[in-house]
């Protein structure tokens, strides 16, 4: 804030009057796992791509009809996962078997067993790595962010986790599990009829 201020005034002043835990990072309390752009909400743009320029009612339309099409597609997909007998979805699986593979190459230094503190050193690769990371497995958080981010543990934490012998898999955030997963898609939406079978609202 300091440095908007000393930028421009007016704007300092401005933002100074609205809530910082709606528009910061730094004072959100973790709800936004520290991202920054519209990423996330843009993906749902992404649905619903090309109905925009529709008629009201042919956009509510279509909204309706790709939604139960994610929703089926996904309700299918969960149950062939639980049939693989997978912990997560697959791209908690995969992402976590990455990382996992990732942290083979680091280095730990231990600094607290009773409170799984650990400095973590990445491989060089090129012109890239060599950095060091402070993870805090009782806090489950890591200096990069990642762990936060994503809600799966980094290669740093992973590799702290072997350290100390704690299971990184029991750290996995629940939403990967696949019976929330499975929850999710499970409800279904009622089909809609002719407009010429609907009941009269009487207004």
């Amino acid at each position: 804030m300091e440095e908007i201020k000393k930028q421009d005034v007016k704007a300092f002043a401005y933002l100074d009057q609205i809530n910082k835990e709606k528009w910061t990072a730094s004072h959100d309390g973790g709800w936004r796992c520290g991202i920054l752009t519209t990423n996330m909400s843009e993906c749902i743009n992404g649905v619903l791509k090309g109905a925009r320029r529709l008629p009201v009612s042919a956009l509510v339309e279509i909204t309706l009809e790709r939604t139960v099409h994610y929703f089926h597609v996904r309700a299918i997909k969960g149950q062939k996962m639980l049939q693989n007998n997978q912990l997560w979805t697959d791209f908690a699986c995969k992402m976590f078997i990455s990382l996992q593979q990732k942290a083979v190459e680091h280095t730990d230094t231990k600094y607290s067993h009773a409170q799984q503190f650990a400095s973590v050193q990445t491989r060089r690769q090129g012109r890239h790595g060599m950095n060091t990371h402070v993870v805090k497995i009782a806090n489950r958080e890591c200096s990069c962010g990642k762990w936060n981010q994503f809600g799966i543990l980094c290669s740093h934490a992973q590799k702290v986790c072997g350290a100390y012998n704690i299971s990184a898999a029991s750290m996995v955030k629940d939403y990967y599990d696949l019976m929330a997963y499975n929850n999710t898609y499970s409800k279904h939406f009622e089909p809609v009829q002719s407009e010429d079978y609907w009941d009269d609202p009487n207004f």
